[in-house]
């Protein structure tokens, strides 16, 4: 009987000949088949808007304490974060489970120093513990597009802090998972960590609480009840495929790629300088329809994660095997493979964006039924340029988690009011609309090196407004002024981006793009009025008037509280791009921080 590897190795003999030198390589397959099959079933589920049930309003029979929590999480990865800080910080009981290891990532992670003050802030991590997990640090990170053919002059970026720390992965969610286990929940009871076990679907009793079934890869099912239940089982999770009709995210970037040792080191091309971290690079113009892009991260000690990955519309046609291939195929151009020992594969669908809705529409993301809701990937509003999921959910975590906890504390738990609790969406919407200029056109349709001469134009307009405006840009916090400066500056360079933009926007993005630069003002001069009122906020007379307001009208208190935190998250960025920060920031502007006690450290 044939291997999984054997299967593919006629249609896919680069992947075939790599994965034999991969350990565990046929069972990293099977796990690369069955998530790209819940990626096409889920755009097939789109077309034809029918999809499974798994959300259903109904009774259920009583569930024993011991099965009782506070919060289920289903999903082990990021998700991680969230509920060690639920159960540590506030004391909630959690339930983790996660249909392979809780725990288990399949993908590196990279995010700037700065913005992990928020593991700090949060009390997730001590100082020590953070250091540990820190693979490296480099002192410059590279942006640069293939310049074969391109009509203007080529431009680079070098980024001092974007991107520019390796975490281990699997150390932080390792603590993660400690942490979990070894804290006592204010109510009793332990919380509980489930490995190789399957979401099924889940029971909304919306005036008590959610029942969901599972089912462990044994086939023993089972189920448990919580008031809440976080989604955070990714891009292909069933949830939110039925929130949003079978269609719930705009954008999607296939990513593939290893981690490996044995790379040439030195400063050429096709070598790794481990003091650089790659952070977009591209080697040759679009083929077939999609412009590479390539990412190239060190790791501790001689161990490289390099990316392949483009961008795309959901709808379209994208296969992680067939990525992979062109992965083997096209590595040694890019980098010297000659004495390369590959340690595991990296792999995965980075979602982003949501319908684009018009003034006069509803929102068009949907994230929550009652008593549902759902987080990281699932809810996809990372970074539209750099599609990083673990920044944009660490940049989140504090005020997340706030959320959540005053929720629960206020039984704020309907879906119009969940589906307020969410990543910050002002810089990530205007972003999207930049991101539809990398997605590349058939060859019949536009020359193959438009993306790579968009990108340069790109790059220049940055390097005249300066590092800091970019590192703002490629963090997802530019201001709306900088950002407006980004667009103004950009047709004085190059004019043809008018004629460009007609072509790759469809009217109805165009007037969503304005919108939600509008938005972005909005919240610029939001928080101005925030400054302003802060000192009152935190005050004792307004710190007891949000108290009555949270305890008689616990929906408008969560609105208030929503705003205060929006506004905090905003300034603790602006204070961290202030040169000698060094110490932990504790949040001392946001009301809610005055309602709840000290928690422990790490």
């Amino acid at each position: 009987m044939q291997t999984t590897i054997e299967q593919l190795a006629s249609q896919y003999p680069h992947l075939a000949q790599a994965f034999t030198t991969i350990p565990q390589g046929d069972l990293h397959l099977k796990r690369l088949q069955n998530l790209n099959d819940s990626w096409q079933n889920l755009l097939q589920s789109g077309e034809r808007r029918s999809y499974a049930e798994v959300v259903v309003t109904e009774e259920r029979p009583f569930v024993p304490a011991s099965d009782t929590f506070d919060i289920i999480y289903a999903g082990g990865g990021l998700n991680l974060l969230n509920a060690a800080v639920m159960t540590r910080r506030y004391g909630f009981r959690v339930l983790v489970f996660d249909r392979f290891t809780v725990g288990a990532v399949h993908r590196e992670w990279n995010i700037s120093r700065e913005e992990l003050q928020e593991l700090l802030d949060s009390g997730l991590l001590t100082s020590a513990e953070l250091e540990s997990v820190i693979q490296r640090e480099y002192r410059d990170g590279l942006i640069r597009f293939h310049a074969g053919q391109i009509k203007v002059a080529p431009a680079e970026l070098h980024l001092k802090d974007v991107l520019n720390i390796a975490i281990d992965a699997e150390k932080l969610t390792a603590l993660c998972v400690q942490k979990i286990q070894e804290h006592q929940p204010r109510m009793g009871g332990s919380n509980m960590i489930l490995h190789n076990t399957n979401f099924v679907r889940c029971a909304v009793q919306p005036s008590r609480s959610v029942t969901v079934d599972v089912e462990h890869t044994s086939g023993a099912p089972h189920s448990y009840r919580a008031r809440l239940l976080i989604d955070g089982m990714g891009s292909t999770s069933p949830i939110a495929c039925q929130l949003n009709c079978g269609r719930p995210f705009s954008l999607v970037c296939p990513t593939v790629g290893t981690v490996a040792r044995g790379y040439k080191q030195g400063s050429e091309a096709n070598a790794i300088d481990p003091e650089i971290g790659e952070v977009l690079v591209s080697t040759e113009d679009s083929r077939n329809g999609r412009q590479l892009i390539w990412e190239a991260f060190p790791g501790k000690g001689d161990q490289v994660a390099i990316y392949l990955f483009y961008y795309a519309e959901s709808g379209s046609h994208v296969d992680l095997l067939e990525l992979f291939d062109d992965f083997f195929a096209l590595l040694p151009d890019y980098k010297d493979t000659s004495a390369v020992e590959i340690i595991k594969p990296v792999y995965g669908f980075i979602p982003a964006g949501y319908n684009i809705s018009l003034p006069w529409e509803p929102e068009a993301k949907t994230l929550a039924y009652d008593r549902v809701l759902s987080l990281g990937d699932a809810a996809a509003f990372q970074s539209p340029l750099t599609f990083c999921g673990f920044g944009s959910y660490v940049r989140n975590l504090q005020r997340i988690t706030t959320l959540l906890s005053l929720a629960l504390n206020t039984n704020s738990l309907s879906a119009e009011q969940l589906n307020r609790i969410r990543a910050s969406e002002a810089v990530p919407a205007v972003a999207r609309a930049f991101s539809k200029f990398m997605i590349a056109k058939p060859d019949s349709v536009e020359p193959i090196w438009q993306v790579n001469e968009t990108l340069n134009v790109f790059c220049h307009v940055l390097q005249q407004l300066g590092p800091k405006i970019t590192n703002d840009f490629f963090k997802d916090r530019v201001s709306w002024l900088d950002y407006t400066r980004v667009i103004l500056g950009t047709p004085g360079y190059y004019p043809g981006i008018y004629a460009l933009t007609l072509k790759t926007l469809s009217p109805t993005e165009i007037i969503g793009w304005i919108t939600a630069w509008l938005q972005l003002g909005r919240q610029s001069l939001s928080y101005q009025y925030y400054r302003l009122l802060a000192p009152w906020l935190n005050a004792t007379p307004g710190r007891l008037i949000q108290r009555n307001l949270n305890r008689l009208n616990p929906s408008l208190g969560l609105r208030n509280a929503i705003w205060q935190e929006s506004m905090a998250q905003i300034q603790r960025t602006r204070q961290e791009s202030k040169p000698g920060r060094t110490q932990p920031y504790t949040n001392t502007t946001s009301w809610f921080s005055h309602l709840i006690p000290r928690w422990p450290a790490g």
